[in-house]
């Protein structure tokens, strides 16, 4: 994994328009980073925004799936998904809530997100396979393309021309290098460091769009949480896409996922389940999404 030049990266920063939390969210950020904090201090910032205080309930009772009772309670919702898992959910929305437009003509930000969104649904559902944590990789998932929103957010007009001159990640990566002296995953990678996400998840988002390049042992979990995020991309892919497109893409698909033995017949359940959550979370976050013909 490459990083971002610090001196360029500074430079970047300088120009204010990175994307970052603000506001009621940084406030939350930095209040977890502080060793003397509690929990009744994190629980009244979370209860003056509703947004937030409604992902964190969503996020603790998937985390608590298989128990009776749901949780309804703020604090035990905190309890539940850990200090750690908080800060990513928080993170992220305020992401999601700060950046829904831009300057960039040719990035088109609704599908950004909405792509990001059912990449976020599909590595949730796949982090079994992966073995990896469900809530975790629901945040790799929603972050993993961030690059790409902030390149369009500092070079606009540069960007736009990139975007349009090339579709393959191996030629967008080369022209990004040449224009800005790093790439949308360096970028990406740097950005989620200093956010404070774990190195194991940053590196996993870096090699997703290429995972063979990574040359990880096949078996680890580094290696199994780097193909969920690449089958992810490639269902949120298959989301964005109309009937008869989705038809062509599925072959491709069922062979990325047999990588993490997932048979064509979980996969396509999998994906009805996907395809539902996507239209659910877009209704709740005003994202745009797109009905879709069962795959029956």
């Amino acid at each position: 994994m490459k990083l971002v030049d610090p001196v360029r990266y500074v430079s970047l920063k300088a120009s204010g328009r990175l994307p970052s939390p603000k506001g009621l969210a940084l406030a939350i950020i930095r209040l977890l980073q502080r060793d003397d904090y509690n929990l009744d201090e994190l629980v009244r910032l979370v209860q003056s925004d509703p947004a937030i205080a409604g992902e964190l309930l969503k996020f603790s009772n998937t985390a608590n799936f298989g128990h009776n009772t749901p949780i309804v309670s703020l604090p035990k919702a905190v309890t539940t998904l850990g200090t750690r898992q908080v800060r990513v959910i928080v993170t992220a929305f305020s992401v999601i809530h700060n950046y829904r437009s831009g300057n960039c003509p040719q990035f088109d930000y609704e599908k950004f997100w909405s792509r990001s969104l059912a990449t976020a649904i599909s590595a949730q559902a796949l982090a079994p396979y992966a073995k990896f944590n469900t809530e975790e990789n629901f945040t790799a998932g929603l972050l993993c393309s961030l690059g790409e929103l902030a390149l369009a957010s500092i070079f606009s007009e540069r960007y736009g021309e990139i975007i349009s001159k090339s579709e393959d990640f191996h030629t967008r990566v080369e022209l990004e290098q040449k224009a800005f002296g790093c790439d949308h995953r360096e970028l990406n990678a740097t950005l989620l460091l200093e956010w404070g996400l774990p190195l194991m998840i940053v590196t996993a988002i870096y090699n997703c769009e290429a995972p063979d390049e990574a040359d990880f042992q096949e078996g680890s979990r580094i290696h199994g949480l780097t193909l969920s995020l690449h089958i992810a991309l490639a269902l949120a892919d298959i989301c964005m896409a109309d009937d008869a497109t989705r038809k062509e893409m599925l072959p491709s698909l069922h062979a990325k996922a047999s990588r993490l033995a997932i048979s064509e017949k979980d996969m396509n359940q999998m994906m009805e389940n996907i395809f539902a959550s996507w239209q659910d979370w877009g209704e709740q976050l005003k994202i745009k999404t797109r009905d879709i013909t069962s795959l029956a």
